[in-house]
């Protein structure tokens, strides 16, 4: 991991889970700068306030009130300062339905919210270690389903 600075956005309105999330994601030492939104509009609307800002990295919950993960993947999806950003789908939904809607929509991954640290642990360390524009290049719909 280099000493640049990775820009993560977590959408999620569960506070215990953005608190799991952003401990697991200190345990590594990472350079990173978080930005945490609790529904699918904030993160639209600090983007449409600040549209500079494009973050490195998504992860976002699938259902949250106000706009949902769906509602908020299609519309990063259809704006091009998102076409390179890494969205990762965070979600505790297994459902096949959720996990197919999701890769239909763009999204670059679905990771099933691990409950136990070192789970979450190793999910971060997967994510932060993958040779992205190579997945990305050789996007398989097998690699979707992130499983620790």
């Amino acid at each position: 991991m280099t000493d640049t600075k990775l820009k993560i956005w977590l959408v999620d309105d569960d506070e215990d889970d953005r608190s799991f999330f952003i401990e697991g994601l200190e345990s590594l030492k990472v350079n990173f700068e978080l930005k945490e939104f609790t529904n699918g509009k904030e993160p639209i609307c600090f983007f449409e306030a600040n549209s500079s800002i494009i973050p490195d990295m998504i992860f976002l919950d699938l259902n949250m009130p106000v706009m949902n993960g769906i509602e908020c993947l299609e519309y990063i999806r259809n704006h091009e300062p998102f076409k390179n950003v890494i969205i990762a789908m965070y979600s505790t939904s297994s459902s096949g339905q959720d996990i197919q809607c999701c890769y239909e929509k763009g999204a670059n991954l679905y990771i099933i919210k691990p409950s136990r640290f070192q789970d979450l642990k190793k999910c971060m360390e997967k994510i932060l270690s993958m040779n992205w524009p190579d997945f990305l290049c050789n996007f398989k719909k097998d690699n979707f389903l992130l499983k620790v």
